[in-house]
């Protein structure tokens, strides 16, 4: 069954789209749909994958230094303890750990305040639902043409006449 377009003789009258033709424009619009809502995440969420880094990025230098600060900071702030407050050496080393776990829960908060404020891609889920019901909407249309004698004209082929047998 040739429906093509590029077929019809000058001053033929073209005929209403197929509904091959008809389906292949919905896959056309659907896949356009689909990359522009990709897109779309793709912008939004650049700079809460930035806030994310820089949270990610503040967790790991709160790991850094906690870890050069029990090499280092521990044993001489054990040490400095242990002979300033002359106490058993085991308490100086309690103490200093404790300080250690504050500064650590400081840069840690700090850390977990920069992640909370990371937003989802509002605009991108609103979109999403906006042309998920617009589909909705065009299927079911679809489906009422369908079972109906003749298609509606919709703007890309108002143009078009209609058969009139």
């Amino acid at each position: 069954m040739a429906n093509s377009r590029s077929e019809q003789t000058p001053g033929s009258t073209p005929e209403a789209p197929g509904v091959a033709d008809i389906v292949k424009d919905i896959q056309g619009d659907i896949r356009t749909l689909i990359q522009g809502e990709v897109e779309l995440a793709k912008q939004e969420l650049m700079p809460s994958a930035q806030k994310a880094g820089a949270g990610a990025g503040m967790f790991s230098g709160a790991l850094y230094l906690v870890l050069n600060a029990l090499i280092l900071l521990f044993i001489a702030g054990a040490l400095f303890i242990w002979q300033w407050l002359d106490v058993p050496i085991a308490v100086a080393f309690v103490i200093m750990a404790g300080v250690l776990v504050v500064i650590a829960g400081v840069l840690g908060l700090i850390g977990y305040v920069l992640v909370r404020k990371i937003k989802g891609p509002e605009r991108a889920i609103a979109q999403g639902q906006q042309t998920a019901n617009a589909v909705k909407a065009a299927i079911a249309r679809g489906n009422a043409a369908a079972t109906a004698k003749t298609i509606e004209a919709t703007p890309a082929h108002a143009a078009l006449p209609t058969d009139s047998h």
